[in-house]
């Protein structure tokens, strides 16, 4: 078991500041989120700063702020695969579609992306990986693939690997313990932070996912510990990435940042020791 950082926690920094906290840190990988820098600089930059720092790219993950082109994690996969490759990856992590149903054009064509990319990285190294959606909007609860039963039905369907990600589970909300049990061995990464209740946002772009997703793990009200000691109990083998909020970290005061990415560190580590 590893536990990563999600750059996505720090989004705005620049990433050779990123490897270079991660590591003094003491985290043992990332999950890096496309963003401008690497996309203007290439992967090989990232695989320089990986190698220099001694620190691996676990996961590869969307841009975290959309643009115009990239709003749908599907159409990004072609673009993905050699990024991943090239970074010697171990998933490739995406997003469930915004889709009522997988039969309708959307869905269609997200069915087809995830089978066109399994197909394409049979047998090595990345694997395909879909995580679960976050409900900001009563509506968003209807969408296909919402619910940990669904999603371990097409991860068996389509051979793809699960990531958890428990704020979003927060939100419908479910479970986490039974959401880890029904997706039993497609789950391969959790996406580790906390969630406020009762914490009334607008839904506009991404506030909800700045202040009450997202939160430092043990800050807020989702019972993490139980998850974290059956991980343990049960040997789980996969990776868990703390994927925080910039605001979370308190990123406009870098001594506070620093301190809040080691409590979730020591947060993980602390539940997930033995004793």
């Amino acid at each position: 078991m590893r536990i990563s950082l999600s750059t996505a926690s720090l989004y705005l920094y620049p990433l050779r500041r990123i490897f270079a906290l991660t590591k003094d840190i003491g985290y043992e990988g990332l999950e890096v989120a496309l963003s401008p820098e690497i996309l203007a600089r290439g992967s090989g930059y990232v695989r320089q700063l990986a190698q220099e720092y001694g620190l691996p790219v676990l996961t590869l993950h969307p841009p975290m702020i959309p643009v115009p082109w990239r709003t749908d994690h599907h159409k990004l996969l072609p673009q993905m695969i050699p990024v991943a490759r090239d970074l010697g990856c171990r998933f490739i992590v995406i997003h469930v579609p915004k889709a009522q149903s997988l039969s309708e054009a959307m869905g269609r064509e997200y069915v087809g992306a995830v089978q066109a990319c399994v197909e394409e990285l049979k047998g090595s190294s990345p694997r395909l990986c879909v995580e679960n959606q976050a409900v900001f909007r009563s509506s968003d609860r209807r969408y296909a693939l919402s619910t940990p039963a669904s999603l371990h039905r097409f991860a068996e369907e389509y051979d793809v690997a699960v990531t958890l990600d428990t704020a979003h589970a927060a939100s419908f909300p479910y479970d986490l313990l039974e959401a880890y049990e029904t997706l039993g061995n497609r789950l391969v990464n959790i996406h580790l932070s906390d969630f406020r209740h009762g914490l009334t946002i607008p839904p506009w772009f991404n506030l909800h996912s700045y202040f009450k997703h997202h939160q430092v793990p043990g800050d807020a009200d989702l019972p993490l510990l139980p998850l974290l000691k059956r991980l343990r109990a049960d040997s789980y083998q996969g990776l868990i990435t703390v994927e925080v909020s910039p605001f979370a970290l308190e990123i406009w005061h870098p001594h506070r940042v620093r301190d809040n990415l080691l409590r979730c560190l020591d947060f993980a580590r602390g539940a997930l020791a033995v004793g």
